[in-house]
Protein backbone atom coordinates (compact mmCIF):
# COMPACT_ATOMS: atom_id res chain seq x y z
CA UNK A 1 0.00 0.00 0.00
CA UNK A 2 2.65 2.41 0.89
CA UNK A 3 4.45 1.30 -3.03
CA UNK A 4 1.14 2.59 -4.21
CA UNK A 5 1.56 5.59 -2.58
CA UNK A 6 4.67 6.51 -3.41
CA UNK A 7 4.15 5.95 -6.90
CA UNK A 8 0.76 8.01 -7.23
CA UNK A 9 2.76 10.99 -5.45
CA UNK A 10 5.46 10.32 -8.03
CA UNK A 11 2.87 10.21 -11.18
CA UNK A 12 1.31 13.55 -9.73
CA UNK A 13 4.94 15.72 -9.55
CA UNK A 14 5.42 13.86 -13.34
CA UNK A 15 2.25 15.78 -14.40
CA UNK A 16 3.08 19.19 -12.25
CA UNK A 17 6.60 18.74 -14.40
CA UNK A 18 4.79 18.55 -17.46
CA UNK A 19 2.53 21.14 -16.68
CA UNK A 20 5.35 23.61 -16.06
CA UNK A 21 6.84 22.90 -19.41
CA UNK A 22 3.61 23.35 -21.15
CA UNK A 23 3.32 26.76 -19.42
CA UNK A 24 6.53 27.66 -20.20
CA UNK A 25 5.91 27.29 -23.83
CA UNK A 26 2.68 28.81 -23.97
CA UNK A 27 3.87 31.85 -21.92
CA UNK A 28 6.75 32.37 -24.60
CA UNK A 29 4.25 31.47 -27.91
CA UNK A 30 1.78 34.27 -25.70
CA UNK A 31 5.08 36.87 -25.81
CA UNK A 32 6.53 36.08 -29.36
CA UNK A 33 2.97 37.56 -30.30
CA UNK A 34 2.25 41.20 -30.88
CA UNK A 35 -1.25 40.40 -31.24
CA UNK A 36 -1.51 37.76 -28.61
CA UNK A 37 -0.42 40.22 -26.18
CA UNK A 38 -2.88 42.95 -27.41
CA UNK A 39 -5.41 41.11 -26.98
CA UNK A 40 -4.39 39.63 -23.42
CA UNK A 41 -4.96 44.05 -22.75
CA UNK A 42 -8.49 43.32 -22.62
CA UNK A 43 -10.00 42.77 -19.34
CA UNK A 44 -10.99 39.67 -19.13
CA UNK A 45 -8.39 37.74 -21.37
CA UNK A 46 -5.26 36.70 -20.18
CA UNK A 47 -2.62 34.51 -22.02
CA UNK A 48 -4.30 31.72 -22.26
CA UNK A 49 -7.33 33.44 -23.50
CA UNK A 50 -5.15 35.21 -26.28
CA UNK A 51 -3.08 32.55 -27.21
CA UNK A 52 -6.33 30.29 -27.96
CA UNK A 53 -8.36 33.22 -29.95
CA UNK A 54 -5.22 33.38 -31.95
CA UNK A 55 -4.96 29.96 -32.88
CA UNK A 56 -8.61 29.62 -33.38
CA UNK A 57 -9.11 32.91 -35.13
CA UNK A 58 -6.64 32.85 -37.57
CA UNK A 59 -8.02 35.41 -39.71
CA UNK A 60 -9.97 37.82 -38.41
CA UNK A 61 -10.46 40.15 -41.28
CA UNK A 62 -13.73 37.80 -42.63
CA UNK A 63 -15.38 38.31 -39.36
CA UNK A 64 -17.93 41.30 -40.11
CA UNK A 65 -18.93 42.01 -36.48
CA UNK A 66 -18.26 41.10 -33.17
CA UNK A 67 -21.73 39.70 -33.19
CA UNK A 68 -20.68 36.91 -36.04
CA UNK A 69 -17.51 36.14 -33.90
CA UNK A 70 -19.63 35.61 -31.05
CA UNK A 71 -22.26 33.52 -32.88
CA UNK A 72 -19.07 31.38 -34.67
CA UNK A 73 -17.67 31.11 -31.30
CA UNK A 74 -21.19 29.61 -29.82
CA UNK A 75 -21.56 32.09 -27.32
CA UNK A 76 -24.94 33.47 -28.61
CA UNK A 77 -28.38 32.18 -28.37
CA UNK A 78 -29.77 30.27 -31.23
CA UNK A 79 -32.56 31.92 -33.22
CA UNK A 80 -35.68 30.85 -33.78
CA UNK A 81 -37.94 33.47 -35.64
CA UNK A 82 -40.77 34.00 -37.19
CA UNK A 83 -43.52 36.27 -38.67
CA UNK A 84 -41.68 38.91 -37.01
CA UNK A 85 -41.42 37.77 -33.62
CA UNK A 86 -38.13 37.32 -32.43
CA UNK A 87 -37.51 34.22 -29.97
CA UNK A 88 -33.83 33.41 -28.72
CA UNK A 89 -33.53 29.99 -27.62
CA UNK A 90 -30.34 28.69 -25.63
CA UNK A 91 -26.64 29.23 -26.02
CA UNK A 92 -25.43 26.93 -28.77
CA UNK A 93 -22.72 24.55 -28.57
CA UNK A 94 -21.22 25.49 -31.75
CA UNK A 95 -17.18 26.57 -32.02
CA UNK A 96 -14.48 25.31 -29.35
CA UNK A 97 -15.68 24.45 -26.26
CA UNK A 98 -12.21 25.41 -24.34
CA UNK A 99 -11.89 29.01 -26.02
CA UNK A 100 -15.67 29.18 -25.01
CA UNK A 101 -14.81 28.04 -21.39
CA UNK A 102 -12.49 30.39 -21.40
CA UNK A 103 -13.60 33.71 -22.59
CA UNK A 104 -16.77 33.02 -20.60
CA UNK A 105 -15.11 32.45 -17.49
CA UNK A 106 -13.10 36.02 -17.92
CA UNK A 107 -15.99 38.02 -18.65
CA UNK A 108 -17.78 36.57 -14.91
CA UNK A 109 -14.22 37.41 -13.54
CA UNK A 110 -15.26 41.14 -14.97
CA UNK A 111 -18.51 41.52 -14.31
CA UNK A 112 -17.69 40.37 -10.47
CA UNK A 113 -14.91 42.63 -10.72
CA UNK A 114 -17.14 45.93 -11.47
CA UNK A 115 -19.76 44.53 -9.24
CA UNK A 116 -17.03 44.71 -6.25
CA UNK A 117 -15.90 48.23 -6.97
CA UNK A 118 -19.80 49.26 -7.92
CA UNK A 119 -17.69 51.10 -10.76
CA UNK A 120 -18.14 50.89 -14.98
CA UNK A 121 -15.15 50.62 -16.24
Amino acid sequence: MALELVEALAAELARDDQIAKLDKKLMHLHRSSEMSRRLAAIPGIGPIDATLLLIKVLDAGGIKSARNLAAWLGLTPKNHSTAGKNRLGVITRAGNGMLRTVLVAGATAVIADVRRRESRS
